[in-house]
C-alpha cells in the first residue's frame, strides 16, 4: 500500500490565524468528506490528513491536526508519504504557493505544476492565453469606470477568486461597489452552465463525467451555485473532446484532478474557468461512474471511456 497525505487548504490548517467561519468551509468539508471514504475504499493507498485543531472529528487515527501553520510546511513529514494531494482555493493563490515549495523540494504530488496554476488563477491571465489559443471564452477586463458607458449586463468577479467566492450582477455602473481592487468584468452569458471532470496525465486525458450546474441570484445579485447534477447526458461529446484536447495543447503542465466550467449557449461552447484541484463536481464520482477518484492516481490508463447512464443530483 502506497501512503497519501491530504491537504485541504481551509479544513487542513491554512486559516490557522484566521477565523473558521470561511464561506468556502462547506464546500470544503464536503470534498475532504467524500474524499477520505473514497481513501477508506482504496485497493492502493492509506492515507492520512492534515486537519485544523478547531475541527471536531471522530477519524483521529487519521487526522494529522495542526495548530501551526508552519506545520503545513514540515519538509521531514512530506517527505514520508509517496505522493501529496493539495486541495487548496485560487484565492490569494494559495494552491500556487503551496504548489511552488512542493516542487522546489521535489516532492511527488498530485497537481498541475505552478507555472499552470498561476495562469489559472488569474482570471485576466487565463482570458488572455485562452485568446492566444483560440480557446472560446469570455471576454474579460479589470472592473474599472469605463463601465460607466456599459449598459449590458455584466458579471462582476474576484480576479483571483474560487468558483462561485464572489460573482455579483451589475446592471448598471451603480451597482459597482467602493471595494473593485482585484475585480474583473465579463459580459453575461445567458446559456446553460456545465462543469467537466477530468484527470490529467502527461500525454492524456480522462473526461470522467459532464454534470449540470444550476445558478441562481439572491437579493444582492450575487451569484451561487446551489445544486450540481452529476453524470448528466448529453450530445455534445465531440465537441467536448476538441475542446479539452485543445485546452491539453494549450495547458501542458495540467496534471491529476482538473475541473472546467463551461457555458453552452445556442450550440456554442465558452469556456469560463479551468480548477487545477478536486472541485464539488468531483463528489458522487463513484455512485454514477463506478470509479473511486483516489485509485486514479494509480490505475487511471484503466479507466479510460468509462460509462455509466446513472446519475446523482445533490444541494451544494
Amino acid at each position: 500500500m502506497r501512503k497519501i497525505l491530504i491537504y485541504e487548504y481551509i479544513t487542513g490548517g491554512g486559516l490557522i490565524n484566521e477565523d473558521l467561519t470561511s464561506t468556502l468551509l462547506h464546500e470544503a468539508t464536503l470534498i475532504t468528506s467524500y474524499i477520505y471514504q473514497e481513501c477508506e475504499k482504496s485497493q492502493y493507498f492509506e492515507y492520512d490528513y492534515f486537519q485544523d485543531y478547531r475541527i471536531k472529528d471522530d477519524n483521529f487515527k487519521k487526522a494529522i491536526r495542526i495548530k501551526s501553520h508552519k506545520e503545513i510546511f514540515n519538509i521531514s513529514l512530506l517527505k514520508k508519504y509517496d505522493y501529496i494531494l493539495p486541495i487548496a482555493p485560487e484565492i490569494d493563490l494559495n494552491l500556487f504557493h503551496y504548489a511552488k515549495f512542493l516542487e522546489k523540494h521535489k516532492l511527488n504530488f498530485i497537481l498541475s505544476d505552478s507555472k499552470t496554476i498561476k495562469l489559472l488563477s488569474d482570471k485576466l491571465l487565463f482570458y488572455k492565453a485562452c485568446k492566444k489559443n483560440n480557446i472560446p471564452t469570455i471576454k474579460t477586463n479589470l472592473l474599472t469606470s469605463q463601465l460607466k458607458k456599459n449598459n449590458k449586463i455584466s458579471l462582476a468577479k474576484d480576479r483571483y477568486g474560487a468558483g462561485c467566492s464572489y460573482i455579483k450582477i451589475i446592471k448598471k455602473y451603480s451597482d459597482i461597489e467602493n471595494n473593485n481592487f482585484d475585480k474583473i468584468v465579463q459580459p453575461y452569458i445567458n446559456g446553460k452552465n456545465y462543469s467537466l471532470c477530468l484527470f490529467f496525465n502527461k500525454n492524456s486525458y480522462n473526461l470522467l463525467t459532464i454534470n449540470k450546474q444550476k445558478l441562481q441570484i439572491d437579493t444582492n445579485n450575487m451569484m451561487k451555485l446551489t445544486n450540481l447534477h452529476v453524470n448528466v447526458p448529453h450530445n455534445f461529446h465531440p465537441k467536448i473532446n476538441s475542446l479539452i484536447s485543445l485546452i491539453m495543447k494549450s495547458f501542458p503542465g495540467l496534471r491529476g484532478y482538473i475541473g472546467i466550467d463551461i457555458i453552452i449557449q445556442k450550440g456554442k461552447i465558452f469556456v469560463v474557468e479551468i480548477n487545477p484541484r478536486i472541485t464539488t463536481s468531483f463528489i458522487g464520482m463513484y455512485e454514477t461512474i463506478g470509479v473511486n477518484i483516489v485509485d486514479l492516481i494509480i490505475k487511471s490508463k484503466y479507466q479510460k471511456n468509462v460509462i455509466s447512464g446513472k446519475s446523482l443530483l445533490f444541494r451544494t
